[in-house]
């Protein structure tokens, strides 16, 4: 009895072993380091961590759905576009709507008063695309939907720490008015072009800089500042005239050109190439026009001028209260008072 009773208390011992080692719990993983993004603005620095949204294969949200009226839904995987649109702006004209935009301050001293500057660079489709996705261009790729609305989470911004010392010149709406441009132009097109942020925002500059003329404005516009241009003679200042396009306000003023690339292997811009029909046809074209004569055969160059200031309102994305010097700022947690009247956290360039 002795000898079988110690057997069954042996037995017992290993069965409760087995199920505790069976019942254990495997150890927990690592925890995952944090990932440095754009925001809070202290964390953009040249060393942290770019947020790369996905590649050119990634999932667009305004493409492929199954009804062209809905919002959302039916996005699928991006298929390679065959061209860009770079979108350059007249700031003069841009600036008479837009006062409360700090790039526009006392803009008769900077680059953008005699000089086209950058809006963006857009993945487009070519005719053929267009007609197989129904869609003209892709736009927040990589899962991106939720950068559309105004409550865009940090994810979404690019490190400011991306963006070259440069378009502080060439693409101040960039850096000005806490990144403004930046943040909507990476998460919306930058994303679908299978560039990281730094490089997308070099091939805005490196694109704009290959246009004829100084800086990438031929002298059929800075010539004509305050007066009028021929539309013909417009066109045929920027070289393959197919390749570009014209923009102007309700008055023949001018207000943006679009010029058309073709893509390369790296898929950055390549050399120019004709505008596909979305671009031709629509309000990227509006000193033509859609009829048989254009719209505006003289295309008025508007000057900048000293009464574009700012505006006593300051509601515009990035900007804090009205001001009138830094310490006013510094005491409600911002940075300093920009030049355009409004309080900012963009410290001085």
């Amino acid at each position: 009895m002795r000898l079988t009773s110690r057997l069954a208390l042996w037995a017992c011992l290993v069965i409760a072993q087995g199920c505790r080692s069976h019942h254990e719990p495997p150890p927990a993983p690592p925890p995952t380091p944090p990932t440095a993004t754009a925001r809070p603005l202290q964390l953009a620095k040249p060393e942290a961590l770019e947020f790369e949204f996905g590649r050119a294969q990634a999932t667009a949200c305004n493409c492929f759905k199954a009804n062209a009226s809905d919002k959302e839904g039916g996005a699928c995987a991006t298929p390679s576009f065959g061209s860009y649109l770079l979108a350059l702006t007249w700031a003069p004209t841009f600036c008479r709507t837009h006062p409360d935009k700090e790039e526009c301050g006392h803009l008769e001293e900077t680059f953008g008063a005699t000089h086209l500057t950058l809006h963006g660079l857009w993945p487009q489709f070519n005719d053929e695309e267009a007609r197989e996705f129904n869609c003209t261009y892709p736009a927040y790729c990589g899962g991106l939907c939720e950068c559309q609305g105004s409550n865009a989470p940090s994810k979404c911004f690019p490190d400011p720490a991306t963006i070259p010392p440069a378009m502080g010149t060439y693409g101040p709406g960039f850096v000005t008015d806490n990144f403004f441009l930046a943040n909507h132009e990476w998460p919306k097109h930058g994303s679908c072009t299978g560039m990281d942020a730094r490089s997308y925002f070099q091939s805005n500059i490196d694109a704009l800089l290959s246009l004829p003329g100084d800086q990438g404005t031929p002298a059929a516009i800075t010539d004509n500042i305050g007066g009028s241009v021929a539309l013909e003679n417009l066109r045929a200042a920027f070289g393959q005239a197919d390749s570009v396009a014209f923009a102007c306000d309700p008055k023949c003023n001018l207000l943006e050109v679009g010029v058309c690339f073709a893509v390369d292997e790296q898929r950055r811009p390549a050399g120019r190439m004709t505008c596909p029909k979305s671009v031709t046809g629509g309000t990227t074209n509006s000193c033509v026009g859609n009829g048989s004569q254009p719209r505006c055969p003289m295309v008025n160059i508007q000057a900048a001028t000293s009464d574009i200031g700012p505006s006593p309102s300051c509601g515009q994305p990035g900007q804090g209260p009205a001001c009138t010097n830094d310490q006013l700022c510094q005491n409600q947690g911002w940075v300093r008072c920009a030049r355009s009247g409004c309080c900012t956290t963009v410290p001085k360039r």
